[in-house]
C-alpha cells in the first residue's frame, strides 16, 4: 500500500509538469533502466520512478547482492574443505567430468594430475590418453561419488577443483589408495602429478605416488617412456 500511494503522489506532481519536463524524465528512467539491467540489478520501472520522485532507494550498479535461491550454476556453493556427494554424469576426458550435486551440474577438474590430453582444441591428442579416458569413463560414469574440495574450490574457468572419492572420504594413505579416484590415475600411470598452489593437500603422497607407478612402468611410464 506504502508504494502504491508513493506512485501516486508521483504521478500527480507528473500532471503539473510541461511536456519538456515530461520528456526528460521518461528518458532518465529508460537509461536508469538500462543501466542497471547491464549492471545485473533486477530493478524494475516502477521502483526507479519512486527514486527519481525521492521516494524509495534504489540499489546503485555495483552494490553487491546476495544471490536469489534456485541459482542453477552451481558456482557459488562450493567452499574450502566441502565434503560432498554427487553423481557423475558425463566424463569429458581422464581428469574432467560432469557431477550433479543437489540437483546442479559442476564440471570438475580433478586435483593434483593430469591426464596425457584427448579433446585439447590446440593440442593433438597425447599418448595414452585415450587410454586414461577410457578409464576414468569405465570407472566413473554413473557412479555415486564424493567430492573433497581443497583451498581454492573454482579455477579461473569456473571449473570445480577437487579429489573425487569411490566412498566416503577418509584419513590415511591406505583409504587414500582404496578409494580416491585421483590416487588410482596415479598409481595405475595413467596421469602425472600436477600440484597448483594452494590446492596441494596431498601433493607429497601423490609424488610417492607416481614414484611407485613409474619404477613399475605402468601406463604412460610404460617402456620408452
Amino acid at each position: 500500500m506504502a508504494k502504491k500511494r508513493q506512485t501516486q503522489r508521483g504521478l500527480s506532481q507528473l500532471t503539473h509538469m510541461n511536456p519538456k519536463q515530461l520528456l526528460v524524465i521518461l528518458l532518465v528512467l529508460l537509461i536508469g533502466w538500462g543501466v542497471a539491467k547491464l549492471s545485473g540489478h533486477d530493478v524494475s520501472l516502477e521502483e526507479l520512478f519512486q527514486s527519481l520522485l525521492g521516494e524509495t532507494p534504489v540499489e546503485q550498479p555495483g552494490t553487491p547482492r546476495a544471490p536469489k535461491s534456485g541459482n542453477k550454476t552451481g558456482q557459488t556453493a562450493a567452499q574450502v574443505g566441502d565434503k560432498l556427494e554427487g553423481t557423475v554424469k558425463r566424463v569429458v576426458d581422464g581428469d574432467t567430468l560432469l557431477v550433479e550435486v543437489d540437483g546442479q551440474s559442476r564440471r570438475v577438474r580433478l586435483l593434483g594430475v593430469d591426464t596425457p590430453e584427448t579433446v585439447h582444441p590446440n593440442k593433438e591428442v597425447q599418448f595414452y590418453g585415450p587410454e586414461a579416458s577410457a578409464f576414468t569413463k569405465k570407472e566413473l560414469t554413473g557412479k555415486h561419488v564424493w567430492l573433497e574440495y581443497d583451498v581454492a574450490p573454482l579455477d579461473r574457468y569456473q571449473r570445480h577443483l577437487a579429489y573425487i572419492w569411490l566412498e566416503a572420504p577418509s584419513n590415511g594413505e591406505a583409504a587414500i589408495r582404496r578409494g580416491m579416484f585421483n590416487a588410482r590415475l596415479l598409481l595405475g600411470g595413467y596421469a602425472k602429478v600436477l600440484t597448483i598452489q594452494p590446492n596441494s593437500r596431498y601433493a607429497d603422497l601423490f609424488v610417492r605416488f607416481q614414484e611407485e607407478a613409474r619404477k613399475a612402468k605402468r601406463g604412460l611410464w610404460g617402456k620408452g617412456k
